[in-house]
């Protein structure tokens, strides 16, 4: 027997003893309570330190002063509220003109209602109980009604809408561009193109932008710059159309934060392990989530073929 096989053999055994020791009863038990809990410790902890400091709504606001900004003349990139500025790129104004044209209170009530919207689709989208709405990254776009919320929904909500998910955040042409939708990629980017004229005042803040950005995001949460790089791109070249389409942002784009891993919930529904590891606002752990759940595909897709062979040639346990 080779040792390639001596080693399949050795993963098919011990997926055979983790099995025996834990029951589906007990599995889905973990999966489920074990994770509900999880979300309401650390949603209900963020939410009260978001009224503590006052941070409800946040985003929106720091939008809506944004686009209000744009549509008057002004710079987007030097208006915002509580001393943050807007910080992302220029088709981001697109979606909250509406927002800006509004009372701040009214652009709140409306914007909040879309987003839990947004979010349920999402989880029925992906046969999710609704408790999933307080995984703390989706829980953390309704609390400071950050856009990502809409554009997981848009990803997943086929190819008629895809294309807007880029105008909401424009690194949700990542998803799309490894998923091959270059319909989408393509009407996004021309949707994208209304921004243009902001595009030279953009460039001209970007050290402002950069500092904003640090600010926000407290250095990110994912492996970009760190040398944390090569195995979290190792792991999602591994990964291929099986996650790394939905883990890429998350765990490799610059200055992410929280509720960037929202991005990644196909992928959380399916493993407990990554839900947890991406409830959590500690760097670098989705970065770890998508390293960790690239091996668990490969060990799967290594001993499949020893634990098919072993369930074929049991005895039979009928009298």
């Amino acid at each position: 027997m080779t040792a390639r096989a001596v080693g399949a053999r050795s993963i098919a055994s011990a997926f055979d003893t983790w099995d025996g020791l834990l029951t589906e009863r007990v599995r889905r038990a973990v999966a489920t309570w074990g994770l509900a809990v999880v979300f309401v410790i650390i949603t209900i902890d963020r939410t009260v330190r978001a009224v503590r400091l006052g941070t409800i709504a946040l985003d929106l606001r720091i939008y809506r002063a944004a686009a209000d900004a744009a549509i008057h003349g002004g710079d987007p990139w030097r208006a915002g509220v509580e001393g943050l500025t807007f910080a992302a790129p220029p088709p981001a104004l697109i979606p909250y003109i509406p927002a800006a044209l509004l009372p701040e209170s009214v652009a709140i009530v409306l914007y909040a209602g879309l987003s839990i919207v947004a979010g349920v689709f999402v989880l029925r989208a992906l046969g999710l109980p609704l408790w999933w709405l307080l995984f703390p990254p989706l829980a953390e776009c309704f609390v400071v009604l950050n856009a990502d919320v809409f554009v997981i929904a848009l990803l997943l909500a086929g190819r008629r809408w895809a294309f807007a998910a880029i105008v909401f955040k424009v690194y949700a042409a990542v998803p799309l561009i490894l998923q091959r939708r270059w319909v989408a990629v393509a009407i996004g980017g021309l949707v994208c193109a209304l921004s243009l004229p902001l595009l030279a005042t953009f460039i001209a803040d970007r050290d402002l932008i950069t500092a904003a950005l640090d600010l926000q995001s407290s250095g990110g949460l994912s492996a970009w710059g760190s040398w944390l790089m090569v195995p979290t791109i190792i792991a999602l070249v591994v990964l291929g159309r099986r996650g790394a389409d939905w883990l890429s942002v998350p765990a490799l784009w610059p200055y992410t934060q929280l509720h960037y891993n929202v991005l990644a919930l196909p992928i959380a529904a399916k493993s407990p392990i990554v839900a947890f590891l991406l409830s959590l606002a500690v760097w670098p752990l989705p970065a770890v989530a998508a390293m960790i759940y690239a091996l668990q595909l490969v060990l799967v897709g290594y001993a499949a073929p020893y634990r098919a062979g072993a369930v074929k040639t049991a005895p039979s346990s009928s009298s």
